[in-house]
């Protein structure tokens, strides 16, 4: 019997996205969402948090979209906002964040999750940022004060027919795995042992189907006892595509997989019938 969490990312964002995750759960495709707390959508996601009470909500730790909840000098850029990632990586690389900050901003995030109403189950964080070790190092603290379950980017790990085919993707899951094997030492309570996505494959999302999903879940070795299904539903809407008023284009092929999970996670549910699936949340691990 494997546990499989299937967890929505970016409730908060937007209107749309926060339609797309509610719809989602409702059809029995979600088991938990992860939210976030400074984005338009925040508040209307408290709200529907309210209605929905079997929807498990853990935070959605956020350091490369909109504003900081406090003063953050080494994450902003001229203007106040988060670096976009690929910033961020740079700097944290070349030491120029200052981790004291980190700690700062994650713990206040924290806190504007439960003064919405909600007392996370679990965290993770936008854009992985929190597998870089700096990033986790400054979530550690408040991770053991509050037994706070998180959701490591576990990756299959890699192997020489990978590095052969895909050398960039190799490099990739390697510094995953090994930074994720590495964290899962320094933490006292449950994470995942494998995430799998649609992110991480390379066909089209037009094709995408109900066993597609499916088997990124059967295809998981057996030792890994949790896996977390991340999905990402969302609906096409101008409260979405006005975040993005630069890079918008760029966006378009992560979006069109969204709109694919969201049709597919709104159908009929996808381990009703699957005795070897029970379905699961970290605050219930």
């Amino acid at each position: 019997m494997r546990k499989v969490i299937i967890n929505a990312d970016d409730f908060g964002l937007c209107a749309p996205v926060n339609r797309a995750i509610v719809e989602s759960y409702r059809a029995g495709n979600l088991t938990s969402t992860t939210m976030m707390v400074a984005m338009p959508g925040t508040q209307e996601g408290a709200q529907l948090a309210a209605e929905n009470p079997g929807l498990a909500i853990g935070l959605h730790f956020c350091l490369t979209e909109g504003r900081p909840l406090t003063k953050a000098a080494s994450l902003v850029d001229a203007n106040g906002n988060f670096l976009e990632r690929g910033a961020l990586m740079k700097k944290l690389l070349l030491g120029r964040v200052q981790q004291a900050e980190v700690a700062a901003e994650f713990e206040a995030q924290y806190n504007a999750l439960v003064k919405l109403g909600i007392r996370p189950t679990h965290t993770d964080s936008h854009q992985h940022t929190h597998m870089n070790p700096t990033v986790f190092g400054a979530m550690l603290p408040l991770l053991k004060k509050h037994r706070l379950p998180v959701r490591l980017a576990i990756p299959l790990k890699p192997d020489l027919k990978l590095l052969l085919t895909r050398p960039p993707k190799f490099l990739k899951q390697s510094v995953l795995y090994n930074a994720s094997q590495r964290f899962r030492r320094q933490i006292s309570t449950r994470t995942d042992d494998l995430l799998v996505s649609v992110h991480d494959l390379s066909t089209p999302p037009a094709g995408y189907t109900a066993d597609t999903l499916r088997a990124l879940v059967h295809e998981a070795p057996a030792a890994a006892e949790v896996v977390e299904l991340m999905v990402h539903p969302y609906i096409p809407g101008p409260e979405l595509d006005q975040l993005y008023p630069t890079d918008l284009d760029q966006r378009r092929p992560f979006f069109e997989k969204c709109y694919a999970e969201h049709r597919i996670l709104t159908g009929k549910p996808l381990f009703a019938d699957d005795p070897t699936v029970t379905l699961t949340t970290y605050g219930q691990l």
